[in-house]
């Protein structure tokens, strides 16, 4: 059940399986240096190193710890960046989304709302958790507001949770989304989904 996942798609955008044929499109999409500002590893650096993180995310699905995907944008036809299930807790139905990187010419779009709706819709709907968790860096505010815009809930800080790529420590702002907020939240998705598209005349793609 947690390493066969079909593809997640709407109209706009696919979350597909990550498999090593997405290795030269990551490295390419994963160029600007603003993406991994805040992050503990530059996966697409050089090459190889997006094809060592890729073969290490394939590693973890069959392990049942992690399920990768890539993130395609249908209006350009190509892949924006990546988006993951990780810290899957069977016992207690609980799973995190994370290691979302997306190509800056899609922040701020509706391509990260509508792939956290997918992975939100598969969460709470086909695994049936109970809750969803997502974090961040605490100084990193783009991704602290776009967690709160898909109506996440702040939970606080885990302080020096991680090693940063230049050594510093990182402290993670937490929140999540729990199986009772999930029909207000998923309302509210589709809304602001609905608003976006009718502001562009209901074509995303123009």
């Amino acid at each position: 059940m947690f390493t066969v996942v079909p593809t997640l798609q709407d109209e706009y955008v696919a979350l597909e399986p990550m498999t090593v044929k997405h290795i030269a499109p990551l490295y390419k999409t994963g160029q600007a240096s603003s993406i991994w500002e805040w992050t503990s590893h530059h996966y697409c650096r050089t090459e190889q190193a997006t094809k060592n993180w890729v073969e290490k995310c394939l590693s973890n699905k069959q392990l049942g710890v992690q399920i990768p995907f890539v993130v395609i944008d249908k209006c350009q036809n190509q892949v924006v960046g990546s988006s993951s299930f990780l810290n899957i807790v069977k016992e207690h139905k609980t799973i995190e989304i994370g290691y979302t990187f997306l190509d800056p010419s899609v922040q701020k779009s509706h391509v990260n709302r509508s792939c956290k709706l997918l992975m939100l819709t598969y969460a709470f709907e086909v695994f049936e958790m109970n809750r969803v968790a997502f974090q961040t860096h605490q100084k990193n505010q783009q991704s602290r507001t776009a967690i709160l815009g898909v109506g996440a809930k702040f939970e606080g800080i885990l302080r020096c949770a991680r090693i940063q790529q230049d050594g510093s420590h990182r402290n993670s702002a937490i929140y999540s989304i729990i199986k009772s907020d999930w029909p207000a939240v998923k309302a509210d998705l589709h809304a602001k989904l609905t608003f976006a598209r009718n502001k562009r005349n209901k074509n995303v793609c123009s």
